[in-house]
């Protein structure tokens, strides 16, 4: 037993010192220089740095950005989400390697490492387990954050922006403060994957909208829990041929199966366009036709 904690320890320990050289701290000051601010980063590539919509949020650009082990040098705030709590730096000069993201949802129980800057001390790791999937949380804004990754990994403030990573060193999500101690919450991966690239290219999210709230519902199938996207309500029943209780198949031919398909079958090009919904409405599935309008 001693043996496989050692080698544990050694593992453990070995992944954080890969990972930290590609976290950073973030700083900087209100537009009126009345107030600073601090949270956490990460390298996402060679001169981009991935960190929370909240931690940036009314500070004057540029910020400083401070690599491990290294002075500040100047980031560029280039695009921010509110509504996922995501914000992208441009850094020219970071000299460090780039984390890379999980291309699968974590499991219920899976080990994760938070790292970050709580409460000003730099270079700090937590361990912890992942210990749900799909929630929600409301922000101080009023903003709910869908489809978040909850773990017991302590995030303190200054902790915000900084990666939860897998034992492979894989970052899994992105760290904010949750509702309560040991319930604490991280974007995930594949958010930040399908925001990230239309974050640097235009600066913003633009995201259609089919008129419609939804509801993630989970049923028993032959290969376990799976999990469906259903129509909780239509906005305007008069112009929608979406009905309430219909369940979200494929919108223009991606599959829908968790609320990240919908933000990514939806986006910028599909504004004010046609787009095919395959359904399901009692039992049977079918095709309609619904007008995408920007989301406001």
């Amino acid at each position: 037993m001693t043996t496989a904690l050692q080698a544990f320890n050694k593992e453990l320990t070995g992944l954080i010192h890969r990972v930290l050289p590609s976290t950073v701290t973030i700083e900087g000051y209100s537009k009126d220089l009345s107030e600073s601010s601090q949270g956490s980063g990460w390298i996402y590539a060679p001169d981009l740095v991935v960190t929370n919509h909240h931690v940036i949020e009314g500070m004057s650009n540029p910020v400083t950005i401070s690599p491990v082990g290294r002075a500040g040098i100047e980031g560029t705030l280039i695009g921010s989400d509110p509504e996922n709590d995501i914000a992208l730096i441009r850094v020219a000069e970071l000299n460090g390697s780039p984390l890379e993201l999980e291309p699968e949802q974590p499991r219920i129980g899976e080990l994760c490492v938070a790292i970050g800057s709580p409460h000003c001390y730099r270079e700090s790791a937590s361990l912890g387990i992942i210990s749900g999937i799909s929630r929600q949380i409301r922000q101080a804004d009023g903003i709910v954050i869908e489809e978040m990754i909850q773990t017991d990994a302590s995030v303190n403030p200054g902790n915000s922006g900084g990666p939860l990573v897998n034992i492979q060193g894989r970052v899994v999500g992105m760290n904010t403060l949750g509702p309560a101690e040991t319930v604490n919450m991280a974007v995930p991966a594949e958010t930040i994957a399908a925001l990230v690239p239309e974050l640097e290219q235009h600066g913003s999210i633009l995201r259609a909208s089919l008129g419609i709230s939804i509801a993630v519902l989970q049923q028993c199938g032959k290969s376990g829990i799976q999990q469906l996207i259903s129509v909780r309500k239509v906005k305007d029943t008069d112009q929608s041929s979406l009905q309430s209780g219909d369940i979200l198949i494929e919108i223009n031919g991606r599959s829908i199966s968790r609320r990240v398909d919908v933000i990514r079958a939806l986006g910028r090009e599909t504004v004010n366009q046609q787009v095919g919904v395959l359904i399901e409405r009692n039992g049977e599935r079918k095709t309609v036709e619904v007008t995408a309008k920007a989301k406001s």
